[in-house]
């Protein structure tokens, strides 16, 4: 009975050994691999990395009119480690170029100018965490065409589409500074601009007052103009309104004949809108119902129209009932 449990130990021990030789395999694997990278790692490289491109210090009476290179292609000479740490850790953001540093007019041209790239290595490779290690930079040749610069003062024109919420209105009226702007660019483009725009904004639901910034219109990007102050101020004053209605006896307007005239009806209901901070403020005596009597007689119409001569300014009419009336003349 004892020989049957020998073999099954010894059967045991076979797949243990199996998976031994299986781990030392692949520690020897791993470890072999880690030194492979180490290696390579070790080695220099030239990688080409692109990176967008921004230029600051245009000269200050001068207005670009043509479209400058993106991105630069930089060739980049240095250690696999380093390499990969920047590739890990850094985001390749925007190279800036100092115009004042590098810009050269172009010879027998009052508008074209140059940058040779190749004077760029090493206030390039400061700002990429590469310092003295770009090798090359494609396009080697930087061209712009700088005309001269015009100004005009033009009035400025706002969009907005604004809905509110159920009994919120705009109280007074939109405020927005400036009210005009400062436009610089080419003399062709100046000449055309009247006034500057906004960009379309739309806002609904509005229930509070609003303040905000509104850009200028792309279009004026594009054009390659630049708008000082590049930002408009905008302030939407909004209240909470109310409907209340007033009863006015109608008086006869342009009567020069002195008719004794009679209307059917005498009164008019007059329906309006009125902010609650002004509520308490609007009385029957502010307002007046006429009825033109010699545009009824011209026209020979039957009927009066009803109009309201005086309202208090802050007040919205909304309906007049009735808004035509019959009368009698009594000669």
């Amino acid at each position: 009975m004892e020989q049957p449990n020998n073999i099954n130990i010894r059967a045991s021990k076979r797949p243990f050994g199996l998976s031994r030789k299986m781990y030392m395999f692949f520690v020897c694997f791993i470890l072999s691999s880690l030194i492979w990278i180490l290696i390579k790692l070790s080695k220099e490289y030239t990688e080409t990395v692109v990176f967008p491109v921004t230029f600051s210090n245009f000269p200050e009476n001068k207005v670009l009119v043509n479209d400058l290179d993106s991105v630069l292609a930089l060739q980049i000479k240095t250690k696999g480690f380093r390499m990969l740490s920047n590739m890990l850790f850094y985001k390749p953001s925007p190279v800036n170029i100092n115009l004042s540093a590098f810009l050269k007019k172009a010879k027998n041209s009052n508008k074209e100018y140059y940058i040779l790239t190749s004077e760029l290595y090493q206030a390039i490779g400061s700002q990429i965490h590469y310092p003295n290690n770009v090798v090359a930079i494609e396009p080697d040749t930087l061209y712009f065409i700088l005309e001269k610069k015009f100004t005009k003062k033009v009035p400025v024109r706002i969009k907005l589409n604004l809905s509110y919420a159920q009994q919120y209105e705009l109280d007074d009226s939109i405020k927005y500074q400036p009210d005009s702007v400062i436009v610089s660019g080419p003399k062709a483009v100046i000449d055309t601009l009247s006034f500057v725009e906004t960009v379309n904004k739309s806002i609904t639901n509005i229930s509070k007052n609003l303040n905000f910034t509104l850009d200028f219109a792309e279009k004026y990007k594009k054009a390659r103009l630049t708008i000082i102050p590049s930002l408009l101020k905008v302030a939407v004053p909004v209240e909470k309104y109310t409907e209340a209605s007033v009863d006015l006896t109608i008086s006869i307007s342009n009567n020069p004949n002195n008719y004794i005239i009679r209307t059917f009806p005498e009164k008019t209901k007059v329906t309006y809108v009125v902010s609650l901070k002004n509520y308490k403020d609007v009385s029957a005596d502010m307002f007046s119902a006429v009825a033109d009597i010699s545009k009824a007689i011209a026209a020979k119409s039957k009927t009066l129209k009803v109009e309201i001569a005086k309202c208090p300014s802050y007040v919205s009419i909304r309906k007049i009932d009735p808004v035509k009336i019959e009368y009698i003349l009594l000669k």
